[in-house]
Formats: C-alpha cells, sequence, structure tokens
C-alpha cells in the first residue's frame, strides 16, 4: 500500500510553533514586532528585514499578533510625582517581562523629559513612547527601565510655563531622576534619552548634578538659544511661529494620556496651560541678547540659554553621547557642546536632518553607551576615538572617518576671493568668479538690488525642525536673486570639512540689511544644490569675545550696545556657516551665493524703494570666504601619507 499525504490545517501547537520559530527569525535579525491599537508594528534595522522575512510577516501577521498580545512582554504603570512645589508630573513606567513574569531584578532606568506629550489618545487608543520610538522596546528587552515624563506646564502635568528652558524645570528633572533611583525595581543607574527639546533636558538636568544620573544620549541639542533664534541678528520668525502655535496647541488641547485613566486631571492641567507663556510673542520682544521683556528682573537670554549653563554641566562631568546631522539646524551647535565639556563624551554625526537617522541603529548606540556607563559592561565605546562624522557626497563605503579633533587633522583654510565674471553661463546677478587668487588694488564692486522673493525654499534644515516638510530644491531659484561668485571646474575632489568662514565688505543705500551666504555644489549640468549657509545682520556686525569656547569662529555680542548702523564706508561682515564635511565631485564646481533676504525662513524688514547693496572685491577691501579643505583621498591613500 502506497503512503498518502493530505493537506490539513495546523493544530494550535504546530501554529504556535510557527510562530515561535518565525518570531526567533525575526529576533537574530534585530527585527523588533509588537502589538498596539490592535495592529501589529515592526521596526528594522538598516538590512535586518529581507524579503523573505517581510513575505513571512505579513502572511502571518494574525497569528503573530494574537501570540504578542498573549505574551505581552512589557508591564506599564502611570504615576503622578510631586515636585517641591507641589506641581505634578506624569509620568510613564515600562518594565520588562520575562516568561510572562514582571522582572523583580532592579534595573538601570532610562527616562526622558518631554515637551509634546510622553503619551496620547487618538482615537481612543493610547500611544507610548514604545509606539513612537519603537527601538526602546530593544533597550527594554535588554534590561533596562523606560520611563517619560511631561515637563510641568505640558501634557497630563500640572503647571504653568515661562519662557523655555526655565530652572523650575531643571529641578524638576533632578527630582524625578532621583525619584525614578529611589524604586525597588531600579538599580540606582539612571540615564536620560531623547531628541530636540528632550535633548536640551538633558544637559540642563545633568547641569543640576543628580548623584543617580550616570549618562545622558542626547540627539541634535540647542546650544545657545539666541544664536539660533537670531542668528547674527536676524530673526528666524518662521521656525519660532509655527514651533510656538504647535507647542500651545499640544499643552492646551485634551490629548496627552492621562495618568491612571484620570481623564479629569488631564482635562485640568490643559486648562490650567492656557496661561503658559505666548512663545512667538516672547521672542518677538527680544531682538538683543540683553534684551529684556516686561517684568524681567534680568536678561531672559543670560538666564534660560543651555549655553549660560555648560560651566555647571561640564563640572558635573555626566558622560554625553551626542548625535547630530549636517542638516540639522544645530549641529554647530554639537560641535560647541562637545568643545565646552570636559568628562567622557561621544559625538556622531551624519547626513541626517532634524528628524532623519537613515542608516544608523538607535538601539545598538543607545546599549553600548548605556550598558557600558549603568551596567559596567565593556562595550568598547570609550576605546574608539570621540568623533565619527559622515563625508556628504564621499564614494559608496568611505563615507565615514573618525577623528580625536575637530577639525580633523590635516585641515587647512583656504581663501576663495570673489571675482568678476563671467564664470559660467549663469542667471544671476552678476556672474562673478571664485579663485585662491587675491584680487589686485583697483578690483572691483558688485551691485545688488535687495529682491524680496529670495528664499533657500519652504523644505529647509529650519522647516524640519518643526516637523515641516525637508529636502532642498536646487538653489538655481534663488541664485538668480543673488550674487554668485563660482570656481573653473574642479581638476580632482575637494573636501570641506569644518566651519566656512565669511568676510563680506559691503555698502548699502540704507543704514542697515541681512545678509545671507550659501555655500552650493554645482554639478556638471549646471545646476546648484544646496550645501551650507550662514547669515548676518549688517547692524549686528560687531564682534566680540564669547563667554564660551567658540571654536575659534566669530563671535557677534548681538547687545544693544554694540549695535551700529552701515557707515558709508565699506565695512566687513564676518560671520561662519553652519558645518559640513562635504566631497565636490572632479567637474563639479563650489559656488558662493550672497543675498539679502530669505524669504520663507528669517524676518527682513522689507524697504520701497529696496536697497542697493555693494560687495567689494578689492584690495583692502577684497571681499572671500574661508573654506576648510581636506583633499579628497580614499581610505587607503589616507593610511599611506
Amino acid at each position: 500500500m502506497t503512503a498518502r499525504t493530505e493537506d490539513v490545517a495546523p493544530g494550535p501547537d504546530a501554529a504556535r510553533a510557527s510562530v515561535v520559530t518565525l518570531l526567533l527569525r525575526l529576533r537574530a535579525s534585530n527585527v523588533r514586532v509588537w502589538t498596539s491599537g490592535g495592529r501589529l508594528h515592526h521596526e528594522a534595522p538598516p538590512g535586518g528585514l529581507d524579503e523573505e522575512l517581510s513575505g513571512l510577516l505579513e502572511e502571518h501577521a494574525q497569528d503573530v499578533a494574537a501570540y504578542l498580545q498573549a505574551a505581552d512582554g512589557v508591564e506599564s504603570s502611570t504615576h503622578y510625582v510631586t515636585m517641591r512645589d507641589g506641581v505634578r508630573i506624569a509620568v510613564d513606567v515600562f518594565r520588562p517581562k520575562r516568561d510572562g513574569r514582571v522582572v523583580e531584578e532592579p534595573l538601570p532606568a532610562l527616562w526622558c523629559h518631554d515637551r509634546y506629550h510622553r503619551s496620547e489618545v487618538v482615537d481612543g487608543v493610547t500611544y507610548t513612547k514604545l509606539d513612537s520610538r519603537p527601538w526602546l522596546r530593544r533597550i527594554l528587552d535588554d534590561g533596562y527601565v523606560i520611563a517619560a515624563a511631561d515637563a510641568r506646564g505640558t501634557g497630563a502635568s500640572s503647571g504653568v510655563r515661562g519662557m523655555e528652558f526655565g530652572p523650575e524645570e531643571s529641578q524638576d528633572a533632578h527630582e524625578i531622576t532621583e525619584w525614578l533611583a529611589a524604586r525597588d525595581w531600579c538599580s540606582g543607574n539612571v540615564g536620560m534619552y531623547g531628541e530636540s527639546y528632550l535633548a536640551m533636558t538633558q544637559f540642563l538636568a545633568a547641569g543640576t548634578a543628580p548623584p543617580s544620573l550616570k549618562a545622558i544620549f542626547p540627539q541634535v541639542a540647542l546650544f545657545d538659544l539666541y544664536s539660533f533664534l537670531r542668528p547674527g541678528g536676524a530673526f528666524r520668525h518662521d521656525f519660532i511661529r509655527n514651533w510656538g502655535a504647535m507647542v500651545r496647541r499640544l499643552d492646551t488641547e485634551t490629548g496627552a494620556a492621562p495618568v491612571r485613566d484620570d481623564a479629569a486631571a488631564a482635562r485640568a492641567a490643559a486648562e490650567e496651560h492656557r496661561a503658559n507663556t505666548d512663545v512667538f510673542a516672547r521672542a518677538a520682544a527680544l531682538p538683543c541678547r540683553d534684551s529684556r521683556g516686561d517684568g524681567d528682573d534680568e536678561q531672559p537670554y543670560a538666564r534660560q540659554s543651555p549655553s549660560t549653563h555648560v560651566e555647571a554641566i561640564a563640572a558635573a562631568g555626566v558622560p554625553v553621547y551626542q548625535l547630530s546631522g549636517w542638516h540639522d539646524m544645530w549641529v554647530r551647535d554639537a560641535f560647541l557642546w562637545h568643545a565646552n565639556l570636559t568628562g567622557p563624551r561621544k559625538l556622531l554625526v551624519g547626513d541626517w536632518s532634524h528628524n532623519g537617522r537613515d542608516g544608523v541603529d538607535l538601539a545598538a548606540e543607545h546599549l553600548r553607551w548605556f550598558d557600558h556607563w549603568l551596567k559596567g559592561v565593556d562595550t568598547g565605546v570609550m576605546d574608539e576615538p570621540p568623533i565619527r562624522y559622515q563625508r556628504r557626497n564621499a564614494p559608496p563605503g568611505e563615507e565615514w572617518r573618525d577623528t580625536d579633533q575637530w577639525p580633523p587633522a590635516g585641515v587647512r583654510t583656504t581663501r576663495m576671493y570673489f571675482g568678476p565674471g563671467p564664470a559660467v553661463p549663469v542667471s544671476s546677478v552678476n556672474d562673478g568668479t571664485l579663485t585662491d587668487r587675491a584680487p589686485s588694488r583697483l578690483g572691483g564692486v558688485d551691485d545688488l538690488v535687495v529682491d524680496y522673493t529670495a528664499t533657500s525654499g519652504t523644505a529647509t534644515r529650519w522647516t524640519d525642525g518643526y516637523g515641516g516638510p525637508f529636502g532642498y530644491e536646487p538653489m538655481t531659484g534663488n541664485d538668480r536673486t543673488a550674487l554668485t561668485y563660482t570656481t573653473a571646474p574642479l581638476e580632482q575632489g575637494l573636501e570641506v570639512t569644518g566651519h566656512p568662514v565669511a568676510e563680506l565688505w559691503v555698502t548699502s543705500t540704507h543704514l542697515d540689511g541681512d545678509f545671507f551666504v550659501y555655500l552650493e555644489d554645482v554639478d556638471g549640468e549646471g545646476v546648484s544644490h544646496y550645501v551650507t549657509e550662514g547669515v548676518i545682520r549688517a547692524s549686528h556686525r560687531a564682534l566680540g569675545t564669547a563667554p564660551y569656547d567658540n571654536l575659534s569662529l566669530p563671535y557677534h555680542p548681538c547687545a544693544e550696545r554694540t549695535r551700529a548702523p552701515l557707515p558709508e564706508e565699506p565695512v566687513a561682515l564676518v560671520f561662519d556657516l553652519h558645518p559640513v564635511s562635504h566631497v565636490f565631485a572632479p567637474g563639479h564646481r563650489l559656488r558662493i551665493a550672497v543675498t539679502c533676504c530669505d524669504r520663507d525662513n528669517a524676518e527682513t524688514r522689507v524697504h520701497h524703494p529696496p536697497p542697493v547693496v555693494q560687495i567689494h572685491r578689492r584690495g583692502a577691501h577684497a571681499s572671500f570666504v574661508d573654506l576648510p579643505v581636506l583633499p579628497a583621498l580614499s581610505a587607503a591613500q589616507e593610511q599611506e601619507t
């Protein structure tokens, strides 16, 4: 008799075994899966989810979701923690489970001090930090407690907010850190995580020196509040208006997840938050570093900018691992933090924007850092050079470099002077040249009638900062409104790594004006692409000594007493551009574009008729940009040299 096989539906045990096998394969590939809101979610590191695994996960999604819901590996709880002044802070706590039971062994705790809701309710479903940052589940599974707190005056926490980064908030962070450390389920070692505002709160917490705060991992953190809101005196009105409207909505509308289902307390908190300071109105009323608003007994920027606390933060010695990106609005700030701290520190800078992290395994980097400092595990993280950065447009496989110093060893300043045109057929006001040859004593002058339509776009590093679109379009349209200075085609690759510095010699028919300088990469088709930028308001051109290590870059006091109108004779405007590491390919050209407006990203006063600005390029009044240049060598060539 011949045996016959029949297709039959697998029994419950067989189905369960199939799901477990799939989950083990996913775990081996570092793919995280979980359920939230009745749906199955997953998160994979780069290359972790191949086509076969993706197909299996889709095919068995229903069985996987049912299995995970039955074997949930997290215990969630919510708490009110009362501060010294009676303000109640809402805190979520997530503890890992093993075999269906909460891990009783005391574990290190990682927490974030959140400005934007620690968790929220959407269509009746609660979404927590484990949903919005799925890489945290890998941290949880590795033996950590994860927590998140609504900052005072936000979410389900009570209290009222003044200007951001107030001392009350820093003291709250100290108390929350020690509250976590004192729980039976905590080992006494606490770290902090988070990006943007949640990164600044980490630095400010460190400045209060909580005994239990053993390490922090701030991503894309601001350093100097004034230099961001008013770089060189120019007002970033679009950012602060949109960000201010967003946080006003978050603070005063219901949506923050309540504590222990106490919806009435959450509604009462939202009502109390209506007294929060209007951040746009506050920023608009403070044009100088030493400005004071109505009722201020001291200068707000001096009181609340994170940079003013850098000495206390450095003295605390809390180990810091920063992450930033070349298109982040605070990439300069990341290097300033690194330069001004003295304790253990690392800095990772990739080709990222404020909200982009493509290609980085956040869970792995956090675990390397916190396992070392909170668990005493030798992960090798402190055996590496302190700074790792990605070279934009570098050949595949040669993007990343490590360095012990910033700028890296070997960087040489190359001075590129503005010259007469034509450089290449380009649609700009003047079509000038850019060369390393100093101009003659006779030289020349380029006139620019200010064009108030000039803009770097509506999808910039600045719009990305408040959750808007990101993705620079070619700069061709902006170039048409600008004075441009372009090199000849490069015979060999050129790497710009560091902080470009511009020196413009200007005169104007008006007493003031904003000057934007863009570094661009012009490809073989003649299309110009954004690389980086800087700005100065002419009346704030005075230079001074920074109250911190400013990396030898120009520092502008931007004080009431240092403001000065433009004189009739040429005057120098000296300012830095945001740092970058960018490889210009052979055959490409470097371009400097100068405008007097960035309509969509900064507030410039409009005059009728518009000013006529002159950029000088003769003798002692030669305008130029200093570029930090490295030869674009391969990794093998660098080893040989």
